[in-house]
């Protein structure tokens, strides 16, 4: 879009007028509910009275503000300066581009090199990407209708690499951070086929989450922090071949769900912590070298490697015996599991 208005000029508003002006847009116009702020600036933009705009001239209105006054806004855009809603989005639902990124995605292309920065709905990113290199995920992602996700497109090409191998066969899936829905309908798709038979599990502290419940789908509502809340789920489920944490993404959450339910994957399972790029956040408890998930983990190359340790602080324990492949990429960690051994054999031929 060549064309555009935020709405916001709080810390939210501030946020995002950045991330704008970082990939070279120029044609921003800024506005707030604040009159205290109309005739002032923000990074050289003027800050506008919402009565004066010419709102038939731009694109598209962006709101950048506190989801929780989203819905109020939007009504007085709709109500007051009869906006069309098709041309209201809310920050977080838009793509901010440059062309002068280099941008990881995965193994997609866009359809063509692009010669300006723009801001785009999420939902029209397809079109600037080459559906022929989509593998399932990507293709359901962009394609199919479905309930609200987020997700970053590399991670697409990682969960095929990783998660193929169970496509067709039966299988149990748990994901901690269950939000909309929307990845839950994604798992069905790519795993589900016509002969077998395949279990869905979820985990969220919202409530309102167990309406997504049906026949191959149960819903647990409780906080991925809560050990007791965790072991019952144990208990109960058993075992599962995947497990996806995309929870609170803070790093109590990861490193307790990841001591209280790496057990609950299967041998030849696979446990993956997602959006690791928290632990690089004060935000959600991490901190460069701090007590972070991602500094845990590291601990999980030295118990892969204990066996051959010549010092007693460095002993044999359950995830030596367990962890059979540790893989970084950027913002995932995928641990693949197997059948308990404790020592490797070298032979000389």
């Amino acid at each position: 879009m060549d064309n555009i208005v935020i709405y916001g000029v709080g810390k939210c508003g501030k946020n995002y007028i950045d991330s704008c002006l970082e990939a070279g847009l120029e044609n921003i116009l800024l506005t707030d509910s604040d009159s205290s702020l109309w005739n002032t600036e923000y990074r050289g933009l003027k800050i506008n009275n919402p009565a004066e705009i010419l709102w038939d001239k731009f694109d598209l209105i962006i709101i950048a503000v506190n989801g929780k006054f989203y819905k109020e806004i939007s009504s007085e855009l709709k109500l007051n300066y009869k906006i069309p809603e098709k041309k209201i989005i809310s920050y977080n639902e838009t793509v901010i581009l440059s062309e002068k990124e280099i941008y990881n995605l995965g193994h997609l292309d866009f359809n063509r090199k692009l010669n300006k920065p723009m801001v785009v709905p999420g939902k029209y990113t397809r079109k600037l990407l080459n559906a022929d290199s989509m593998n399932d995920l990507e293709r359901f992602f962009f394609s199919k209708p479905h309930k609200v996700m987020s997700k970053w497109v590399h991670y697409f090409e990682s969960y095929d690499r990783f998660f193929s191998k169970y496509r067709g066969k039966d299988m149990s899936i748990l994901e901690i951070g269950v939000f909309k829905g929307g990845s839950l309908q994604m798992w069905r798709d790519y795993f589900k086929t016509f002969d077998n038979k395949i279990r869905i599990y979820g985990i969220d502290i919202d409530p309102r989450c167990k309406e997504l419940e049906d026949a191959d789908t149960k819903i647990y509502i409780g906080s991925q922090d809560d050990r007791n809340f965790l072991k019952k789920i144990k208990q109960e489920i058993g075992e599962v071949d995947i497990l996806i944490d995309d929870g609170g993404h803070r790093m109590e959450q990861q490193i307790i769900a990841f001591e209280e339910l790496f057990d609950l994957v299967a041998d030849d399972g696979i446990y993956l912590c997602e959006d690791l790029h928290t632990s690089y956040m004060k935000e959600f408890g991490g901190q460069y070298k701090g007590n972070s998930f991602i500094e845990y983990s590291k601990n999980l190359i030295d118990y892969l490697h204990s066996q051959y340790s010549e010092t007693n602080e460095l002993e044999v324990n359950k995830y030596s015996k367990k962890i059979k492949y540790i893989t970084y990429c950027d913002s995932m960690i995928f641990i693949e599991k197997r059948r308990e051994s404790t020592k490797s054999l070298s032979v000389q031929m």
